[in-house]
């Protein structure tokens, strides 16, 4: 068999993961592409499109999370990932922690929320004290704080990328410009919530420089899936997040 039929040949076999996406999300299913390896299968799905503004659409998207498992058919996926960074944080890290359990029973299988993952994701790095970089309306950003601070989380500084929701829309250059405002020695991680910004090619560029990790939503979900899969990272992977490969042990 040459080297390309052997390649192609894992199209059909390795662990299945579930992605659930907000509808008009740009960004989550190409950054986990890049960063889910060969070794992983990954399948999408998304969420209903809802009426109102950011805060009504946050609080109808968990209802449907469950439902959304349906889209899948009778796909066997060995972890599903809810690719939404927001809604969580209105439910508090308890909250949150009881919402993984129920779906988790209603998948068959382990889930979690990109809040989740993230927590999870600074737990085996050991980072207490945080840097919040949000592209968030002030009003989410609260509430982003108020979930960390209740995960026992120190937050160091907080960043704002810009005053409106506008995560869908913003640049390499502009997250990139707005890091600069970041206190590199000030936090053990940098948290870049929100699956729907920009953040690998930042990410990417800042690849071996001094300073705390930066741990984006997409990054932090594409770990967890390689944990909870036993899937080993690859060489993008771990060129690009050095610690958190080194944390799948």
């Amino acid at each position: 068999m040459s080297a390309i039929d052997a390649d192609l040949a894992d199209l059909a076999k390795g662990p299945a993961l579930g992605l659930v996406v907000p509808p008009a999300n740009p960004t989550i299913e190409p950054e986990m592409a890049r960063l889910v390896p060969s070794g992983a299968r990954l399948f999408a799905t998304r969420l209903p499109v809802f009426p109102g503004d950011l805060k009504d659409r946050n609080r109808a998207y968990i209802g449907a999370y469950e439902a959304a498992f349906a889209d899948f058919g009778s796909l066997r996926l060995q972890a599903q990932v809810i690719g939404l960074t927001g809604p969580s944080y209105r439910l508090g890290p308890q909250g949150d922690a009881e919402l993984v359990a129920r779906l988790a029973v209603r998948a068959g299988c382990p889930v979690a929320t990109a809040s989740a993952a993230i927590a999870a994701a600074l737990a085996a790095l050991g980072a207490r004290r945080i840097c919040l970089f949000s592209p968030y309306e002030a009003w989410l950003t609260d509430e982003a704080a108020a979930y960390w601070s209740a995960a026992g989380f120190a937050i160091a500084q907080t960043v704002k990328v810009s005053e409106t929701f506008r995560a869908y829309e913003l640049t390499a250059g502009e997250v990139e410009a707005a890091l600069g405002g970041v206190d590199m020695n000030g936090a053990d991680a940098i948290v870049m919530s929100g699956t729907g910004m920009i953040t690998l090619p930042v990410i990417a560029a800042r690849a071996g420089a001094a300073g705390p990790p930066l741990l984006s939503s997409n990054l932090c979900c594409a770990w967890w899936a390689l944990r909870t899969l036993g899937v080993a990272p690859s060489p993008f992977f771990s060129r690009v997040a050095p610690a958190l490969a080194r944390a799948l042990g």
